[in-house]
């Protein structure tokens, strides 16, 4: 399962299409704090966050799932990509970003994570 957590309604629901249509289950969230909430439910092979949100941003999110499971995390953000790189993501992706070039990066972790 991969998780897709942002704040962003169009943007959960259109990386969740695109994924599952890609052969992925998938689930979403609204913010770091119902992100954690899934991840204690069923834990995912991947997380694909969203950087800036409310409650609990994807930053303190990613350290978060890297200290509890190391579980492959994905941040993407709008602003300088520096913010994110202290967290421990596996990667970041500066919006907008190349879809092909997320999918291969999603391949790869799972691949890695097999």
């Amino acid at each position: 399962m991969i998780l897709v957590v942002d704040d962003e309604a169009p943007i959960r629901e259109f990386l969740g299409l695109v994924l599952e249509d890609a052969g992925h289950d998938v689930r979403t969230a609204a913010h770091g704090a119902q992100a954690l909430e899934l991840v204690a439910d069923e834990a995912p092979e991947l997380v694909i966050s969203d950087v800036m949100m409310p409650i609990l941003d994807g930053v303190e999110l990613c350290r978060r799932l890297k200290a509890a499971d190391d579980i492959p995390v994905i941040l993407m953000t709008a602003a300088a990509p520096d913010v994110a790189r202290g967290a421990g993501a596996d990667a970041v992706l500066t919006k907008p970003f190349d879809l092909h070039h997320m999918e291969a990066l999603i391949e790869s972790l799972l691949a890695g994570a097999a």
